[in-house]
């Protein structure tokens, strides 16, 4: 075995002796590290040359990391080593490799995403582009649009358009800006755009191309936006206050992916964690030690399996919150639920309820909970608007309300659900679904919007003088504030959608961006499929679909002979059962790798 630090062969202390261990990123987070490595110092020239400049004080005020390779036979890997506690005799050391040595590394730990540079739109001036162009992402070289959007502290649209008929026999119009409420523009960034300005901003090149090559994952829109009048046009302004690791941690939850970080090229890349995995070929282990077979526990503590825990969307206080994830309803309604085998048939036995006179019979259909199979997916009518009217019959003036319903998702956004014991481990997602709802009829449905102003300060507007707003500045709010451990920011999660320009049954409605998976028409005669679906509680779904279901309270302990490592993500088959594994444990000295490996595997679910 041979290590090399700075590129200089290190010597070997004599009869030198660590492990290594290979870790699961779906457990920990980690890759692979070694236990203390103690090489010689006293009488080493070879070492001194390498070490010997250190001074020792320095060690214990700061982190000491050199590049190292360890090889052996058929064993190669390349990482860092850090050094943990020097002596004038021996230097004790720690190798990291891959994202062990990402997650020990503090670049970007105290770098904000709301301070950085992340570029701003092409222009706030309605007289330099169309509606149809800022709504338009091509035209913006798939940066940015400019979509209406509601500003629920005021109620004002921002953005606003109005429709234009051309041509009223054919049916054709276009948009044209309302000269006076919307005297700018403000734009929501798309996320892929974004996270590449991020890059950027920290000086590392962005290798995407794995994200590029889904269109459903490229028109991820990123909804943050501040009002025009702010003057703050800036894409980082709406971001939240996290830092630049936070931001990728984060990422990669709602992603399902994998950020790899090399610090040494500055170079960011990036996978799907399904698509990683399904590259990987089956492991069997033949050569299990028959002494030490099996040790199989029933463990109290959770698995730290990241697909076997429940993940869910972070709440929100919004007003479509309750409709977007309630468990707690689904499971409560099921004996009040009608079932359909599909999509078209639900909507044709309920097209009656579009309008609805309020009526009610004993076990009426409009108050039941409705499911469709085929999208897997449960609704409820609800109403969103009504008309007085008066009924003049012979002899008889009735006045009453004519509601207009709209067939609601409900709990598209619940939780994966894996393990339902109350004490599960959850872990939340933090780019979450923004809020789509109704507006007047003139409009139909647009992105809502509701944020903070800086240090918790809300009063962002004005009740005599909501277009206009009181604004201080940022620094005015923050001293006015007080010190605070940290500033706080306009929006503390980022809000998405999915649009790609086109939206479905729209007509001469103001666009927004998709977070529904079914698109339904307003006179409920038809509905489609929109292209992309944030939801994780949908079985049918790559996003929400569990790779491997394991047991996760069946820990397993394998010693098997092999000359090499074998790869700790792969699926291993075991005597005839499959296992998911958590780690590997190696044990090296100076004259290379043992074959006798230690392994912790959890049995996958038939």
């Amino acid at each position: 075995m041979q290590i090399y630090v700075n590129n200089r062969l290190a010597a070997l202390k004599q009869g030198t002796s660590f492990e290594y261990v290979s870790e699961n990123r779906m457990f920990s987070g980690s890759d692979g590290y070694t236990l203390t490595i103690t090489f010689p110092l006293k009488d080493c020239p070879e070492n001194l040359a390498i070490f010997g400049h250190i001074n020792r004080a320095d060690v214990a005020a700061q982190k000491v990391i050199f590049d190292c390779e360890i090889r052996d036979r058929g064993f190669y890997k390349f990482g860092s080593i850090t050094i943990t506690e020097i002596s004038e005799a021996e230097v004790k050391t720690q190798f990291l490799e891959g994202r062990s040595e990402q997650n020990f590394d503090k670049t970007f730990d105290k770098v904000y995403i709301n301070e950085l540079d992340l570029g701003a739109p092409p222009t706030t001036s309605t007289s330099q582009i169309t509606p149809s162009n800022a709504w338009h992402p091509a035209s913006n070289s798939d940066r940015c649009v400019a979509l209406p959007w509601v500003n629920d502290y005021s109620g004002n649209i921002q953005n606003l358009a109005e429709y234009v008929v051309d041509d009223a026999a054919q049916g054709r119009g276009h948009f044209e800006w309302n000269s006076e409420k919307t005297t700018g523009l403000s734009w929501q960034p798309y996320l892929l755009h974004i996270t590449r300005k991020i890059c950027e901003a920290v000086g590392y090149t962005p290798d995407f191309s794995k994200w590029e090559e889904h269109e459903e994952y490229k028109y991820l829109l990123i909804c943050n936006a501040l009002p025009h009048a702010w003057y703050m046009p800036g894409f980082a302004n709406a971001l939240p206050h996290w830092t630049v690791e936070e931001y990728f941690e984060k990422l990669e939850l709602f992603l399902g992916g994998e950020f790899d970080f090399d610090h040494r090229g500055k170079r960011i890349t990036f996978a799907f964690t399904h698509e990683v995995l399904a590259d990987k070929p089956t492991v069997c282990i033949a050569d299990v030690v028959e002494e030490h077979s099996t040790e199989v526990k029933v463990e109290e503590e959770d698995c730290d399996y990241s697909e076997a825990k429940n993940l869910v969307y972070k709440d929100c206080d919004h007003e479509m919150w309750k409709y977007y994830s309630c468990d707690w309803f689904i499971e409560g309604w099921q004996n009040r639920v009608v079932r359909y085998k599909t999509m078209s048939e639900l909507l044709a036995a309920n097209r009656g309820y579009r309008t609805w006179r309020g009526q009610r019979g004993r076990n009426a259909q409009i108050d039941k909970l409705l499911y469709a199979e085929d999208c897997d997916a449960y609704f409820l009518i609800r109403t969103i608007s009504r008309e007085r009217k008066i009924d003049f019959s012979p002899g008889l003036i009735r006045i009453y309300y004519l509601y207009t319903c709209r067939l609601q998702p409900v709990n598209l956004f619940g939780g994966r659900i894996v393990n339902p014991e109350e004490d599960a481990d959850s872990e939340e997602i933090e780019f979450v679904p923004a809020w789509i709802d109704d507006t007047e009829e003139k409009y139909g449905r647009v992105l809502f919007l509701s944020f903070s102003g800086y240090d918790e300060d809300t009063d962002t507007t004005s009740e005599d003088d909501s277009d206009h707003p009181f604004l201080k500045t940022i620094s005015d709010s923050t001293l006015a504030a007080g010190e605070k451990e940290k500033k706080s920011e306009y929006y503390d999660r980022i809000y998405v959608g999915w649009y790609d320009g086109a939206n479905h049954f729209v007509g001469n409605h103001l666009p927004y961006p998709n977070v529904d998976d079914i698109a339904i028409a307003d006179d409920w005669s038809n509905f489609a499929y929109v292209h992309f679906s944030l939801r994780i509680n949908n079985r049918l779904t790559r996003r929400s679909k569990v790779f491997h279901t394991v047991e996760p309270k069946m820990k397993t302990t394998f010693k098997f002979l092999s000359n090499t490592i074998p790869d700790v993500c792969s699926l291993f088959l075991i005597r005839g059962k499959r296992y998911i594994c958590e780690k590997i444990t190696a044990t090296f000295t100076e004259n290379g790798m043992s074959q006798l490996l230690k392994g912790i595997f959890y049995p996958v679910k038939d």
